[in-house]
């Protein structure tokens, strides 16, 4: 399974750069240390909000929301392989926003959290179908059917809340990208493979 794993994240992360770079023209203008701070924010926000919204489903339906079937730790809620997908979900996310900054909408903020809250749900769907593949099994299982357990409807008010907390979060980050790039990576870290 490890050479199995190892195949898929590079087919994850060609998928993903594929994609950011048709997000892209000629005059975009990338800048590294910010694209790593997106994928360093969502390394952290991912794993732990996880956690904290897998606990809440606990408490308040006795159920949890989905549970990872790969590399889990903390009960199933998150894995270690989701520390790298979020990373991969943060590098995207920064092609994505530059992309809406791009059509200099006025409503920036509400539609970037709209927009990922649809692209979050196609790449679950894209990357469950893409394991079961490659590793003859789902990445996480969502606990509800609705869509066939790649994912579920009741995860679009989260994202959409994830959203907005994102859009300002990455306004306030950009003060020092590198500086909040590696506290939310070396957070992450010690969060998924120390804990």
């Amino acid at each position: 399974m490890d050479t199995n794993l190892i195949i898929f994240f590079l087919y994850l992360v060609v998928v993903v750069y594929s994609t950011g770079f048709a997000l892209t023209d000629s005059s975009t203008q990338i800048k590294i240390q910010e694209v790593y701070m997106y994928s360093g924010t969502l390394a952290l926000i991912g794993c732990i909000s996880e956690v904290a919204i897998n606990s809440f489903c606990r408490a308040a339906f006795d159920s949890p929301l989905w549970i990872y079937q790969v590399t889990p730790v903390h009960g199933g809620d998150t894995s270690i392989f989701a520390f790298f997908q979020w990373s991969l979900y943060g590098y995207h996310l920064y092609y994505l926003q530059k992309k809406l900054q791009s059509f200099k909408c006025q409503y920036e903020g509400p539609i970037f959290a709209v927009v990922l809250s649809i692209d979050a749900l196609l790449l679950e769907i894209l990357v469950n179908l893409s394991s079961i593949f490659f590793l003859d099994t789902f990445i996480f299982y969502y606990i509800p059917g609705d869509i066939g357990h790649l994912t579920t409807v009741f995860v679009l008010p989260v994202y959409l809340l994830g959203g907005a907390i994102l859009i300002e979060t990455f306004k306030r980050f950009l003060n020092d990208p590198l500086f909040f790039g590696n506290l939310s990576f070396s957070i992450a870290f010690i969060f998924v493979f120390l804990a």
